[in-house]
């Protein structure tokens, strides 16, 4: 979600590139509908974690900010940053909860998570677009 809102905001003003602490194999289909709400189209992004961004040559020292969405991400990006002069800007979010018996509450709790990523892209990045 992140990064598909950042880019749609800033567009290449800023390079940004999101990865997750977990292997996950796949983008949940209720972040690709909630973002296609507002016009942000994730169905082709390519799902990573820090460990793929390593092996493929990323390094997260390289990076000028690191903004982790989660605790176990913040605990990974000060793990992986020890020696690195990297800024580490925690900005927790609860996950959004599914309910397998209620598909609107599920959306509306993608929703909430979305719109909180949204409005805090916006208010750290005003300057920029």
């Amino acid at each position: 979600m992140a990064e598909g809102i950042f880019k749609n905001l800033i567009g290449r003003k800023i390079f940004v590139q999101s990865a997750g602490v977990f292997d996950t194999l796949e983008i949940d289909g209720f972040t690709v509908k909630v973002c296609n709400e507002i016009n942000v189209k994730l169905s082709k992004h390519r799902v990573r974690s820090v460990k793929e961004m390593e092996k493929e040559g990323g390094f997260i020292g390289s990076f000028d900010l690191i903004i982790p969405l989660t605790k176990e991400s913040s605990e990974e990006a000060y793990k992986y940053s020890t020696y690195s002069n990297v800024m580490i800007e925690d900005w927790i979010v609860d996950e959004p909860i599914k309910n397998e018996n209620d598909i609107n509450q599920t959306l509306c709790s993608y929703r909430m998570t979305r719109d909180i990523i949204f409005d805090k892209i916006n208010e750290r990045f005003k300057g920029y677009f």
